[in-house]
């Protein structure tokens, strides 16, 4: 019963950081924070195990997230969006089987696809000769700086990729009994 609530929560979370994203280029607190909470709650009401799994998923997806907001690939609100993730899930058995891992893979991958979509939107590829030229030019005389592309500013919601690859997760896990189901072990 509380993991079919745990699984809505997990797709209300995605729903609405997928909406927000997409229009504000944020996923807010009040979104990630309250469902950090709610995934401790809930879990917490299923037994200590479960609590304490949601903990360790949280940490989880804390130390995976980190190095990727430290380098500045990812912005606080895609962090505490998958932390959220790891609350709710929890961490698999065995780890390399965690919701948490899997979600942000397959998000990444669609946000390799949603990368290309965007440059190829901001019209890189039409530009391409000029900015080879430019560098080039810049590499041999080294007088000048490049301008900065205009594609360098279009913003991508990259919490529409992670929100829709952990939907995808979700199905799969759904269906397969796990986030992966290619690796058996």
């Amino acid at each position: 019963m509380l993991t079919n609530v745990l699984d809505t929560l997990l797709v209300l979370v995605c729903v609405v950081a997928i909406v927000t994203d997409a229009r504000h280029h944020r996923i807010p607190n009040w979104l990630t924070l309250p469902a950090i909470g709610a995934g401790l709650l809930l879990n917490g009401l299923r037994g200590w195990e479960f609590l304490l799994h949601s903990v360790a998923g949280l940490f989880f997806a804390l130390a995976f997230m980190l190095p990727f907001f430290a380098l500045d690939l990812l912005k606080a609100g895609d962090v505490k969006l998958v932390v959220a993730w790891g609350t709710i899930k929890g961490v698999g058995q065995p780890v390399w089987q965690s919701f948490v891992l899997w979600a942000f893979l397959y998000g990444a991958l669609l946000g390799g696809v949603m990368s290309l979509l965007f440059l190829r939107k901001a019209g890189v590829r039409a530009n391409f000769k000029e900015r080879l030229k430019a560098l080039c030019g810049v590499m041999l005389s080294r007088t000048k700086p490049l301008p900065s592309p205009d594609w360098e500013r279009v913003p991508m919601p990259y919490g529409v990729a992670l929100g829709l690859g952990a939907l995808i997760a979700l199905l799969l896990e759904r269906w397969f009994g796990q986030a992966c189901p290619l690796i058996r072990l």
